[in-house]
């Protein structure tokens, strides 16, 4: 299905905001629910060797991928910001020729990216407490998936510019079936061929080589979404991205450090409860995705609006998008709490495993709102030419917020401690965070009248 010529324009500046958000969010909500249902749906079928050194491996891998993913969205957001804020203006031979742009200079910097990883991954397993049977499978899980990387990064630069363009629901499809694929595969690489964590990997290498594809099938056929340039306009566009994608990708990585630094602490209480902290971490996207996709989904509204100097439609993009954040998570967090007992059953979890899991639905998800609430900012900040400023406020609330907040909630309560930990760590600087976004745009709106 090629993208029609009918979507060559700012479709987000007409229209119900709040239509545009549900519509944006939820296709690109069930997209990147996709790509984590690829390692959730494998860790699932690893859970089933009852073997929880696997199972803590394919876990901490995850915490490595998530670094890499992080600075790969920040790439997409630098991109996307820029394109569509080009079609706000009716530029659109400039929105393409930085959708070309972003495509090449993704797959380069995911190169140099992926290498660093695969060279430090002994020292990032190490700080994990893997030993013995769970660091080799965890090392052989990430040398044969991060190769792959960059192809995913092609993927999700192209995610971004479908977005940007109003192509929901293309965008939706790319990693829709790579989790397809990967529902498909996993059943036969662990269990018929016996591979275990190697044909798991194997398997998520397939998945993020079709992102790629399909992607770059989606931009460019039909009316091609991106254009090649010269090296050197390249370059200059590339620099142009940074100065959005760098903040960006600095505002992302704070969300794996944050988790990392949990998972030390998690770490402390063995393997049992890694293996638990890795089911929540995979449960987290599914059942949040929603709320992960409202930044990508609000930030093409805002930026077309933005653009095009609609700032009342940018700010009521940003009040819609808070109120959905709020209808969703209560309604996640509903669901959660009824179902723990059936998950915690459905991966025969035991221990400090089920521990950790009957937290996450019960008092660890309702961090989300106020996370929410953070990543929605984050696309207005971004959007609005302040891209520094998501950058500390997801920073300040990993360093002074929720990190100090763990470590004395394990001191004071152990596991349970550090999910309360944080909660009450998120709290302050997501609601600060909405009060600065509001302001801010109100000062474009004065200022543009003065």
């Amino acid at each position: 299905m090629a993208v029609k010529s009918g979507r060559r324009k700012a479709v987000f500046t007409q229209g119900s905001t709040m239509r545009h958000v549900i519509i944006m969010t939820s296709t690109a909500a069930i997209g990147m629910m996709a790509i984590f249902f690829v390692d959730a749906i494998t860790l699932f079928y690893i859970s089933k060797l009852n073997d929880p050194a696997q199972t803590a491996a394919v876990g901490r891998s995850g915490y490595v991928i998530g670094f890499l993913i992080a600075v790969t969205v920040g790439m997409m957001i630098g991109s996307s910001v820029l394109i569509a804020k080009s079609i706000g203006q009716k530029k659109y031979d400039l929105a393409k020729r930085y959708g070309g742009s972003a495509i090449l200079g993704a797959f380069v910097f995911g190169l140099v990216f992926a290498g660093a990883l695969i060279a430090t991954t002994d020292w990032f397993l190490g700080s994990l407490g893997a030993t013995g049977g769970s660091l080799s499978h965890a090392q052989t899980y990430l040398r044969i998936i991060l190769p792959g990387m960059p192809f995913m990064a092609i993927g999700m630069i192209c995610m971004g510019i479908l977005r940007a363009w109003g192509a929901a629901k293309e965008s939706m499809y790319i990693t829709l079936v790579g989790g397809i694929l990967t529902a498909a595969l996993d059943p036969i690489f662990i269990f018929v061929l016996d591979f275990q964590v190697t044909g798991a990997a194997i398997v998520s290498l397939i998945a993020r080589l079709s992102f790629a594809a399909l992607g770059l099938y989606y931009v460019l056929s039909g009316d091609k979404l991106i254009s090649w340039s010269h090296i050197k306009q390249i370059i200059s566009d590339l620099l142009d991205m940074a100065k959005v994608g760098i903040p960006a990708m600095a505002t992302n990585l704070a969300a794996p450090v944050g988790l990392f630094l949990v998972a030390q602490k998690v770490a402390e209480y063995g393997d049992n409860a890694m293996a638990g902290m890795a089911v929540v971490d995979r449960l987290v996207p599914l059942a949040f995705g929603v709320i992960f996709a409202l930044s990508g989904a609000v930030g093409p509204i805002i930026g077309q609006n933005f653009g095009a100097g609609l700032y009342d439609r940018s700010r009521q993009g940003l009040i819609d998008g808070v109120k959905f954040n709020m209808v969703y998570v209560l309604f996640a967090w509903a669901v959660l709490y009824f179902a723990r007992n059936f998950i915690i059953d459905a991966y025969s979890a035991t221990g400090d495993m089920a521990l950790m899991i009957n937290l996450f639905c019960t008092i660890m998800a309702a961090a989300f709102f106020f996370n929410g609430l953070l990543f929605v900012t984050n696309a207005a900040f971004n959007n609005l030419g302040k891209p520094l400023w998501a950058t500390a406020f997801n920073w300040s609330r990993q360093t002074i917020g929720v990190v100090p907040f763990v470590t004395l909630g394990a001191m004071w309560g152990d596991l349970p401690g550090i999910a309360y930990g944080m909660v009450l760590g998120s709290v302050p600087f997501a609601l600060v965070a909405i009060f600065v976004a509001l302001r801010l745009i109100a000062s474009f709106a004065k200022t543009d009248q003065v």
